[in-house]
């Protein structure tokens, strides 16, 4: 039996030695590109967008060891999707460096970060938004259902649907509403994907809120989410989505008021 798992853990180091190379290639690349944005941080927000990509390939790396791990070895690599979780999170990090980490504020407040990255088109940050939403996709189903983190990724997630929100232009994907604009399917697909990401988000929050820790914090982040959907569906015109919206936020708010009162 031993002779047998010295045999199985040869076999996965051999698999995963290319990674491990790949993995420290893109970690000396990334450490060159950060001291480029430190050296320069006026022209920083193109490459910190690209820097949030080699995260992301970091994290594809990560989550390919931990998948050779588990058909050779038979465990889940903790240390691997730790690392991956890392690299997401850095990922996000780049990205709210760019057009920050706030999700209910008008458009006006970071039109201008957005505008740093005017030269990447709609399909480029759409496409991001889809890298990293699938990568999360992944790290969860790297983890499993039966893990400690399953409340703490609705945090990350929160902090993916914001970068996801503020990605988008919304003032070009509101003049851009019409299929005979170049622009028309990146700017429709991404604003269908930030109103379903706002609408889940809310409710994971409220979730963990409900079904986990009664704490307060939880109601308000919902409540903003909830609030900056609101306000793309008036943006819209969505009079019937927004009502609905409306109705829960203000249904939430009640609870959330309630429970204010009682600390």
């Amino acid at each position: 039996m031993k002779e047998y798992d010295e045999e199985r853990q040869q076999h996965y180091d051999e698999k995963v030695r290319e990674y491990q190379e790949t993995i420290r290639a893109i970690q000396k690349a990334g450490a060159i590109k950060l001291e480029e944005c430190r050296k320069a941080p006026a022209a920083a927000a193109v490459k910190l967008f690209w820097l949030a990509n080699d995260m992301l390939n970091l994290a594809s790396n990560y989550l390919v060891i931990n998948g050779i791990g588990r058909a050779i070895l038979g465990v889940r690599d903790e240390e691997a999707l730790g690392e991956a979780r890392k690299a997401i999170t850095m990922a996000i990090i780049y990205i709210e460096n760019i057009v920050t980490g706030k999700v209910d504020v008008p458009f006006s407040e970071y039109e201008e970060n957005l505008a740093e990255i005017s030269s990447l088109t709609p399909e480029c940050k759409f496409q991001m938004v889809r890298k990293i939403g699938l990568a999360l996709a992944l790290l969860k189903q790297g983890y499993g259902n039966n893990t400690k983190w399953r409340w703490s990724f609705i945090d990350i997630e929160g902090r993916f649907t914001v970068i996801a929100k503020n990605l988008l232009d919304l003032k070009l994907a509101f003049v851009n509403n019409n299929p005979a604009m170049p622009d028309y399917e990146p700017l429709l697909y991404h604003l269908h994907l930030v109103k379903n990401l706002l609408a889940q988000t809310a409710e994971r929050f409220h979730d963990r809120y409900s079904l986990a820790n009664k704490r307060t914090d939880d109601i308000r982040y919902a409540l903003n989410f909830l609030s900056a959907l609101y306000q793309i569906h008036l943006l819209l015109h969505e009079r019937q989505e927004a009502d609905a919206v409306k109705k829960k936020y203000d249904a939430w708010s009640t609870v959330f008021n309630t429970e204010l009162k009682k600390t």
